[in-house]
């Protein structure tokens, strides 16, 4: 497993290790668990497996264009190396971390037979990564997941996590558009249950990975004041009130999950992993 050291990735090595021996890969040694050390933006030796999931990326993934490289690197030629490692090895599945940022924001619930319109360098790599995965469908099981704003306790500089961030030091909260851009997040826990069910297909996919509560993000944030006990201070500027829900159908019925952490209840667990 790439990005094992990564927010999602820490979370996913204890539940894959509860029934299959995992090698990560890091950039330093995780501890109780095989680690290959190293960075996919260059050469890493790897070793056979069976099965691989992609989580890696770049941490120049908001520099641009001055990180492109390295977002390339990571996203795109790793993900090549990977498949043809896995093909080689024979493997029989690959899972890959895309991300929900692939589709065009909709009024409606995008199912994974929306059009595909990423806006930016790093969607657009992600989207030429699964590309590349789809084309290895007929050697081997793949399965493509586009995550819709994971969260959890501990996370930094996403969304959610950002947002807490400002409710708790009682900073404004600017909003493009009223109420602003509706989501549905995921807690990490339940995006973990995904991607280790996705070892399990047995036909290759693509897979939306989200939550089944739709939130605005002025909710979003009024929420967060109310779990915090501190009155959301909201600026909204004007914007459209764009839609980027992902539909969570394939996920319960081919993955077999259903989110189990409550909004409110993951909320309230970022929070108090930020108490002092």
């Amino acid at each position: 497993m790439t990005g094992a050291g990564g927010f999602l990735g820490r979370h996913l090595v204890p539940l894959l290790a509860e029934r299959h021996e995992v090698v990560a890969v890091a950039r330093q040694p995780l501890e109780g668990v095989e680690t290959v050390v190293g960075d996919l933006a260059g050469e890493v030796e790897l070793p056979p497996a069976d099965a691989i999931v992609h989580l890696a990326q770049s941490r120049r993934y908001r520099e641009w264009p001055a990180g492109a490289a390295d977002v390339f690197a990571v996203n795109v030629d790793a993900t090549f190396r990977l498949l043809e490692h896995a093909r080689g090895c024979g493997a029989t599945h690959f899972v890959l971390a895309s991300t929900g940022a692939v589709y065009a924001p909709s009024g409606a619930p995008l199912t994974e037979d929306a059009p595909l319109a990423p806006s930016g360098f790093y969607p657009r790599s992600k989207l030429a990564a699964e590309v590349l995965t789809e084309a290895y469908a007929g050697e081997l099981v793949t399965a493509v997941l586009r995550p819709f704003a994971i969260y959890g306790a501990g996370q930094e500089g996403m969304l959610v996590a950002n947002l807490a961030g400002r409710v708790a030091a009682g900073d404004e909260v600017v909003v493009q558009g009223d109420p602003g851009l509706r989501i549905n997040p995921i807690h990490v826990r339940d995006a973990a249950r995904a991607f280790a069910a996705a070892l399990g297909l047995e036909r290759s996919g693509a897979f939306n990975v989200a939550g089944e509560e739709t939130v605005s993000l002025t909710a979003l944030v009024e929420l967060l004041g109310e779990l915090a006990g501190r009155p959301a201070r909201v600026r909204h500027e004007e914007g459209a009130g764009a839609t980027l829900v992902g539909d969570i159908a394939r996920m319960r019925d081919e993955l077999g999950v259903v989110p189990r952490v409550a909004l409110r209840d993951g909320l309230s667990e970022v929070l108090a992993g930020r108490a002092p």
